[in-house]
């Protein structure tokens, strides 16, 4: 089973009708210990926010690995089979980029826990860490327009800049830029924008 916390994926065996990045694409889902997001979410100067989204290209958290790839096809999304497996979905689109929250995209992975669609991350992988933190600071600066920010320290020396909205329910979502290592030892940057449903996520594995 692949790590998706830190797994490092080759984008060059993908199906050709697929436009690739230059990065070989990365995954950095959960960036952050759940210990260190409650002690944030605990502080007494938390920014709150009544809500956070929870649909994504008509398909609800909690909804299951069939119909989020049913659902997110009727959006030009492509499922990259070779790259996903029963934890991880990971998608791209036949064109360069493609839209969400008014912002271009490469790439997007779903993430499982128990069969049950918890996380949504986009990503744009860029070559130089100048373009990743420019996207962080555009990427911020469109999602400020509908939540309030507060910083985050995952205490990881890979990311560069974080920041998190937080809800007083289950839900949370990030902005981070990061850099990792390729297979061939390239050092390639991204940033992501997250969503995540932390019921889901830290529920204990099905019973066999």
């Amino acid at each position: 089973m692949k790590n998706h916390i830190s797994a490092l994926m080759v984008i060059a065996v993908m199906a050709a009708t697929v436009v690739l990045p230059s990065c070989n694409f990365s995954l950095k889902v959960g960036s952050g210990n759940n210990d260190s997001i409650a002690d944030s979410i605990a502080s007494t100067d938390t920014l709150w926010n009544d809500s956070v989204q929870t649909v994504f290209f008509d398909t609800h958290f909690g909804a299951t690995a069939q119909e989020v790839v049913d659902n997110f096809s009727q959006h030009g999304l492509i499922l990259l089979e070779n790259l996903s497996d029963d934890d991880a979905l990971v998608f791209g689109h036949n064109s360069e980029y493609y839209t969400f929250g008014g912002m271009q995209w490469v790439n997007l992975t779903v993430n499982l826990n128990n069969g049950k669609f918890y996380n949504i991350s986009f990503y744009n992988p860029r070559d130089t860490k100048e373009e990743a933190i420019a996207d962080f600071k555009n990427v911020v600066a469109n999602v400020e327009k509908k939540y309030k920010l507060m910083d985050f320290d995952p205490q990881d020396s890979t990311i560069y800049l974080f920041k998190r909205a937080y809800t007083k329910s289950h839900y949370i979502a990030g902005v981070v830029c990061y850099s990792y290592s390729d297979e061939s030892n390239k050092t390639c940057y991204t940033t992501s924008l997250d969503y995540t449903d932390t019921d889901l996520q830290n529920q204990p594995p099905a019973d066999l």
